[in-house]
């Protein structure tokens, strides 16, 4: 079976990411984007590093995750093959699906369905087939059957998280330093501060992170403010300034510089994706 994940592009008014084809050999290369992606495992398996925690997909699996979020395939197998469909979270924003399910997306969580449905194959390469005709029809139907496949997912009284990755030390010290970052983005964080939550010496502590997620803590904290800064830009009418300073960058031209460079979009720009002046942050 051919090693490749189809990037399916979602066709709305608002803004998609780029769409493509890559190997599943480049699946490490997980750049953030302000979507809600899916993920659909053909076959082999697949460890990510999402939500601060290290966990594992295998073949028949059906995935959904805020991709803003800091994220990193770790490890796969070799004859790992899934599908990629992102959605602008400000079009599942308007959706108004069940708020827990909302919440645990924009939390950070990976969501699986309980019951791995099998039938998720054949929808997921039609999605692929209708992008590659570019047939409008087809795409239109596409956005449809997407949109109805979250729906039926928020329903579920249970969306299942994604099993965690076996522990061994040194991924229990990251996903430690993942959670005082969780918790600590919006404020000024050091080297030191970073090494005391896990127990470790800071350069070490930093060096470990990156050994075992394929990005900087650095990279992390960034993103972490990014996807604060992302929705309350889509979801409140605070100034630009307002959201750089409560994400944590400290400065409007820093919150300028990082957004305009993980995300190729200014926040005035991005903002611009919100579909109505009515659009807000989930219901409970």
């Amino acid at each position: 079976m051919p090693q490749k994940a189809a990037v399916i592009p979602i066709r709305s008014e608002l803004p998609a990411t780029r769409a493509g084809v890559a190997s599943a050999a480049r699946l490490r290369e997980s750049p953030t984007h302000p979507h809600i992606e899916l993920n659909f495992l053909y076959s082999g398996a697949a460890r990510y590093f999402v939500g601060g925690r290290f966990l594992e997909l295998g073949a028949g699996t059906l995935a959904v995750f805020w991709g803003a979020l800091p994220r990193q395939v770790v490890e796969r197998e070799p004859d790992t093959q899934l599908m990629f469909a992102r959605v602008p979270l400000a079009a599942v924003l308007g959706y108004d699906l069940a708020g827990s399910f909302t919440r645990k997306l924009l939390g950070g969580e990976l969501l699986i369905d309980p019951q791995a449905p099998s039938h998720d194959a054949e929808p997921t390469r039609r999605w692929a087939a209708d992008h590659a005709s570019g047939d409008a029809a087809l795409l239109r139907a596409c956005d449809l059957e997407i949109e109805a496949r979250l729906r039926r997912l928020s329903a579920k009284r249970q969306q299942r998280l994604a099993p965690r990755s076996p522990e061994h030390k040194a991924r229990r010290q990251v996903e430690g330093d993942a959670a005082f970052l969780a918790e600590s983005y919006r404020e000024s964080i050091s080297t030191v501060d970073i090494g005391r939550a896990v127990g470790l010496h800071p350069n070490y502590a930093m060096t470990l992170f990156r050994r075992e997620c394929g990005m900087s803590i650095w990279q992390y904290l960034i993103r972490l403010r990014l996807a604060h800064a992302q929705l309350m830009l889509l979801t409140s009418d605070e100034t630009v300034l307002a959201i750089a300073l409560d994400s944590g960058f400290g400065s409007l031209a820093r919150f300028y510089a990082a957004f305009t460079r993980e995300c190729a979009i200014s926040p005035g720009e991005f903002r611009k994706a919100r579909p109505g002046s009515s659009l807000r942050a989930p219901r409970s």
